[in-house]
């Protein structure tokens, strides 16, 4: 059995995704190289006396996530800033997200039709 899969995209797109498998690549052959140079029969771990641990009475403080909604707005407010539109590479360096973060904020605007992406991908307030 045979598959063939077609997908087609455009130049920005396209580029994203060889520069995430670049990197991922890379990462792969480091971590290859750490495992080649393990010797091959690993000896039994020291015995270590154990050092009392402090304990905090205070559980960890946990980060406070950014709430979606000012992603949104975020994406918003940049997008209606460029009149004339603004490409997907210069909202993230204006925005600060990630890629992933603006893809799910631009297309929940788009389905708000408060943007449109043109055949260029270029992002303009409605």
């Amino acid at each position: 059995m045979k598959l063939t899969i077609t997908v087609q995209l455009d130049e920005e797109s396209s580029q994203l995704i060889k520069t995430s498998l670049t990197n991922l690549s890379k990462r792969i052959n480091d971590l290859t190289g750490v495992f080649e140079k393990m010797p091959s029969s690993f000896e039994e771990p020291k015995k270590i006396d154990p050092k009392p641990v402090a304990v905090s009475a205070k559980p960890a403080a946990k980060k406070k996530a950014k709430p979606r909604k000012s992603n949104l707005d975020a994406v918003l407010k940049a997008i209606k800033k460029h009149k004339e539109g603004i490409n997907f590479k210069e909202l993230q360096k204006e925005t600060g997200l990630t890629g992933k973060q603006i893809s799910d904020n631009a297309y929940r605007l788009k389905k708000e039709n408060k943007i449109k992406k043109t055949e260029k991908g270029i992002f303009v307030a409605v």
